[in-house]
């Protein structure tokens, strides 16, 4: 039978009027895309407006996203509330606070793990960068085809390409956080057979298991390439939402195929409808 892979600009348009829901609110994920995309702006605003109050106010954004690991997006909130909470200042910037936040939020990993993350974040953006944003954020862009394997954040524990890719992808349209959500969501609709021609590359092989480290790189590549398939309409950050808010609605864990926009595109869906007619 010849596969015939589903084309990726009548794919993302599809699903842009799906409703999806997060954290009480209900919204499209037109609408999802739009609203990161107004957020990206405002962080690279900050990035490009060096001072006290914007240093903290990237630092917070940061530090909520790598400390969210595997955690439901409402325990990351309680994280972000107590961060704006809590730091204001330079001078908030203590272990004491860290610690007194965190039980607050009643962090799931624990506090002395969380405290430590915030420690070794705080000194890797006031030591090594002497608060420079634009240049951490400069060498993430120059390097985001490879997905900048040489950030210093990476070399802390409980630091992952994902969350790390999270947290650069609230300012750098370069980056998706591959979640299962994301990559479940790639895999079903068939967009996983667009990587065929990255195989070249030895760092890299190709899956679907966002732990490997090989995989994760090929899922990174492979979404900037489905990016450059839409002609750059929708970004790498785009389509991490975009496909993010469609696998937690219609393509979750039992994906609701009936009610799928995509029913007829999608390879998984087109399986289902032929075992079905057989």
């Amino acid at each position: 039978m010849q596969i015939i892979l589903p084309e990726v600009p009548a794919i993302i348009s599809a699903i842009l009027n799906v409703e999806a829901s997060f954290d009480g609110e209900t919204y499209t994920i037109e609408e999802a895309v739009g609203k990161h995309r107004r957020i990206l702006q405002e962080n690279q605003l900050l990035v490009r407006s060096p001072s006290e109050e914007n240093d903290i106010k990237i630092l917070v954004s940061i530090l909520t996203d790598v400390l969210i690991r595997a955690m439901r997006g409402e325990s990351g909130a309680a994280v972000n509330r107590e961060l704006h909470k809590t730091i204001h200042s330079k001078k908030d910037l203590t272990t004491s606070n860290y610690q007194r936040l965190l039980r607050q939020a009643k962090y799931r990993w624990g506090v002395k793990t969380g405290t430590q993350v915030m420690n070794d974040v705080v000194e890797i953006f006031e030591t090594e960068y002497h608060w420079d944003w634009g240049r951490y954020f400069n060498e993430a862009e120059k390097n985001a085809g490879d997905d900048f394997p040489q950030d210093k954040l990476l070399g802390i524990k409980n630091i992952s390409f994902k969350v790390r890719d999270l947290a650069l992808s609230s300012f750098s349209p370069s980056y998706v956080a591959n979640d299962l959500h994301v990559v479940r969501v790639i895999t079903r609709i068939g967009l996983l057979n667009y990587g065929f021609d990255l195989l070249g590359d030895s760092n890299l092989e190709m899956g679907n298991n966002p732990g490997n480290p090989k995989n994760y790189l090929f899922l990174h590549k492979l979404v900037l390439r489905l990016s450059r398939l839409t002609k750059d309409a929708y970004s790498s950050a785009d389509l991490d939402r975009i496909f993010w808010n469609f696998g937690r609605s219609i393509c979750d864990a039992n994906p609701q195929c009936s009610k799928c926009p995509i029913n007829g595109e999608c390879l998984t869906g087109r399986m289902r409808n032929r075992a079905v007619e057989i």
